[in-house]
């Protein structure tokens, strides 16, 4: 289930980059284009086939799980700042890339090189599910999963007041679908408590994740698309 979750996940981001290129061409926000192929990338190198093969090109001992972390720090560095603009949350775009954010991301980036690079990583493993785990493989996943965490926690009172207000249905019901995306990522921030007998649910949170971060994103790009022929219509 959960590798077929992967693949689909995968196969909406793809389609979702593969209709911006247009508007990229043109050089209509062109931000959302390279979102969604970054999106598309972190699927991409989270998934067991394509991540042992770009593994064993880059020496089989984990450096694609420690480029995929980089990549998903990027990416939500850029999905954090976009939707915060988008939905007029100047505190929560500060938060983001203010010098507070700025000192999370680069802390945070610092300390994951420090602790994969003083972690026996040796063993290609999607997951690093095969590698003995303890205290510094912890604390190396535990920062993966944290700033993802700080990005949602900087966008939820923009994306809950966005849901809450009147406005178009397409455009209230991807938000919906976005914060429930940025819910899960902070759900993920409990991963050690969940009993190893259920270690399943870690994958399936994380890919419900993005797949409900992709769908919000692109409804909340068609619903204002939607409305800006609306009003050409119209006028």
């Amino acid at each position: 289930m959960i590798t077929v979750l992967a693949w689909a996940t995968l196969l909406v981001c793809v389609t979702l980059t593969a209709i911006r290129i247009p508007s990229a061409v043109r050089g209509e926000n062109r931000m959302m284009f390279v979102l969604f192929a970054l999106i598309s990338l972190d699927l991409l190198l989270s998934i067991e086939g394509p991540y042992m093969l770009f593994d064993g090109w880059l020496g089989n001992f984990n450096l694609c799980n420690l480029l995929l972390r980089f990549l998903l720090y990027g990416t939500f560095l850029l999905m954090g700042i976009k939707v915060a603009r988008a939905f007029g949350s100047p505190g929560g775009e500060r938060a983001i890339r203010g010098p507070i954010g700025l000192a999370v991301l680069g802390g945070t980036a610092v300390l994951t090189a420090a602790f994969f690079f003083s972690t026996d990583t040796s063993g290609s493993s999607v997951g690093l599910d095969a590698l003995t785990w303890g205290p510094s493989l912890e604390v190396y996943a535990a920062l993966g999963r944290f700033y993802p965490g700080y990005v949602a926690a900087c966008l939820l009172p923009g994306m809950w007041r966005s849901v809450r207000n009147p406005g178009p249905v397409l455009l209230r019901a991807a938000s919906a679908t976005l914060l429930l995306g940025l819910g899960l990522l902070i759900v993920s921030q409990v991963f050690p408590l969940i009993p190893l007998s259920n270690t399943w649910l870690r994958p399936l949170i994380n890919y419900s994740a993005a797949l409900a971060a992709a769908l919000g994103l692109g409804g909340i790009w068609l619903s204002k698309t939607v409305a800006s022929r609306t009003r050409r219509a119209v006028t």
